[in-house]
């Protein structure tokens, strides 16, 4: 390899670990605010419980269970109980972010409203959300059980992915609770030390809806929590049921067990935590094995002086083990590995297509050039919507890629970055984009066009890349659902278009009748990132686009250090 060769790759590496680097900053920064507002709480506070039930004066932690609050009018009677699907449903990303929902109950425990707290998916598709009110009324009547079995719903055209999010925040927040416990106390984090001693933080499972993983400070995985109730609430020793916590290794296997409370008296209570034999039976297996233990509970003989008490115990974790692995089924079964249908197969065809355009000789006749042009338009713009955006990037870079949700978008990111990488070419600009060929389109209504002064051509080259420095401080500020007013992408899902997108959009197109591709060249912040990408042969000596990556690096660091 040349010495300038090697210079050449070395800088291209330069400019992709930047970049690699400022996600990574982005994605960091999001985790630390939802750590700190998952510390500080998301309280449903009175002045909002009245926007639904406008005679509430009051609101309790519900006896059953402190995560409900009871609504209660001036006479102390109550109306209803009131939940929300964060911290538990925050795990879910919609097309680029997650959103909370205040659920409340009617006082047969039914669903009486679900409506939006907050959101931090793209603005436009949370509006179509919101003006679409058959929407929510199809969760009103359900019990907590039928919310946790995830039935399939009616999406709300143009915003499917949003859709789809809000139906799966609620099955997860509710799946573990399809029965109010008798043990309202949450399993703590000073409980968990004795077994994880470097746990420093317990999240909502992402494969159990009733378990937590065990995370130390540096976020290595460490293992899983759990307790019997409200699984085993049915189960009753001697005078009533009990809890026991339940320690799951990083492998699966339950490590280590302890009885939390229950109903029963002194000192039968007692008695089975000093027991040896009955952990013995249950630590080493996993949650299908525990679940298959039936006969062994029923045969154990029990703890002396408190054989009802212990036998319950181990009953409890029988049927415990059951529910888990139910949970854990339930999951596999709704969510496929990747969501693929019909219209992912055709954006398939057409990002296919776009390589056989791009690379070879006779996709660069007339016939192929312009049945490329109208797919991208008529079916991955209008009909799919499947188009990349600030907006996108910027949720994805915060939440993490929604792949099994959203493929295609997925494969589009990979084509638009790798691409260019390999060959130098501005793949998804050039033959993926949508408004690309729009902007084509209307460049062909006029036989000349406008001439741009040079001054004013270079000064609005610039532009696109000051937009896209707005954009990484709107992503840090936690406002990067914001972005998608700043672009006309969103224009082409016209159900749920904002009237901002849509302007911008008309304008842009009309420019482009007068100036060739008038926004791709002095409006685009989306083109200004895949440019980056674009590590050409003879890209020789350090360049614009090496001194911008590091540019946009030194600010996004200065963001996160002091945001």
């Amino acid at each position: 390899m040349s010495k300038d060769r090697l210079k050449r790759k070395l800088r291209h590496l330069c400019r992709f670990l930047a970049l690699v680097a400022i996600v990574w900053l982005i994605h960091e920064s999001h985790q630390d605010f939802l750590a700190d507002l998952e510390d500080r709480g998301h309280p449903i506070e009175l002045a909002h419980a009245r926007l639904h039930l406008p005679t509430v004066t009051s609101l309790k932690p519900d006896s059953d269970d402190p995560a409900f609050l009871q609504a209660l009018d001036a006479n102390a009677t109550e109306l209803g109980l009131l939940s929300q699907t964060s911290p538990a449903g925050d795990s879910v990303i919609g097309f680029s972010g997650s959103t909370n929902l205040l659920v409340i109950w009617d006082q047969e425990e039914r669903v009486s409203s679900v409506s939006i707290r907050s959101s931090g998916d793209t603005v436009d598709h949370v509006d179509a959300i919101l003006e679409d009110p058959d929407f929510f009324s199809q969760f009103e009547g359900k019990s907590r059980t039928e919310l946790a079995r995830g039935d399939a719903i009616s999406v709300v055209s143009g915003a499917t992915l949003t859709s789809l999010a809000i139906a799966d925040a609620l099955s997860i927040r509710f799946g573990g609770s399809v029965k109010g416990s008798r043990f309202p106390e949450q399993i703590e984090l000073e409980e968990v030390l004795p077994h994880f001693p470097t746990c420093a933080k317990l999240r909502p499972s992402q494969t159990h809806t009733s378990l937590f993983e065990a995370f130390d400070e540096n976020g290595s995985f460490l293992g899983q929590v759990g307790r019997t109730s409200p699984h085993a609430d049915r189960i009753i020793g001697y005078q009533g049921p009990i809890d026991v916590l339940l320690i799951l290794e990083s492998n699966g296997s339950l490590k280590d067990m302890r009885m939390r409370s229950s109903f029963e008296n002194q000192p039968y209570a007692d008695y089975p935590k000093d027991d040896y034999y009955l952990p013995s039976l249950f630590e080493g297996r996993s949650i299908p094995q525990l679940a298959d233990m039936n006969e062994t509970a029923e045969r154990y003989e029990g703890v002396s002086g408190a054989t009802m008490t212990s036998q319950a115990m181990a009953r409890g974790i029988v049927e415990t083990a059951r529910q888990w692995e139910a949970e854990g089924k339930r999951a596999e079964e709704k969510k496929p590995w990747v969501a693929w249908g019909i219209g992912e197969t055709g954006s398939l065809g057409v990002i296919l297509l776009a390589g056989f355009v791009a690379f070879t000789k006779r996709g660069k006749t007339k016939f192929f050039r312009l049945s490329l042009q109208v797919l991208l338009v008529g079916y991955l713009g209008l009909i799919n919507g499947d188009i990349l955006s600030q907006s996108l990037f910027a949720g994805w870079a915060q939440n993490g890629i929604p792949w099994e949700r959203a493929p295609i978008l997925a494969l589009l990111t990979l084509a638009a970055l790798l691409v260019p990488m390999a060959t130098g070419k501005a793949f998804y600009c050039h033959q993926l984009c949508p408004h690309g060929a729009a902007q084509q389109w209307m460049g062909k209504l006029r036989k000349s066009s406008f001439r741009l002064p040079v001054k004013i051509g270079k000064l609005l080259e610039k532009f696109p890349f000051a937009l896209l420095l707005f954009i990484v401080f709107l992503t840090f500020a936690g406002s990067a659902h914001t972005a998608a007013i700043l672009e006309p992408f969103d224009a082409y899902v016209w159900e749920v278009a904002g009237g901002v997108t849509i302007a911008i959009a008309f304008i842009s197109l009309v420019a482009s009748a007068f100036v060739p591709m008038a926004y791709c060249r002095y409006g685009c912040p989306t083109g200004a990132v895949l440019k980056l990408f674009e590590f050409g042969p003879l890209d020789n000596g350090w360049n614009r686009r090496d001194y911008l990556s590091l540019g946009l690096l030194g600010f996004a660091l200065i963001l996160y250090l002091f945001s």
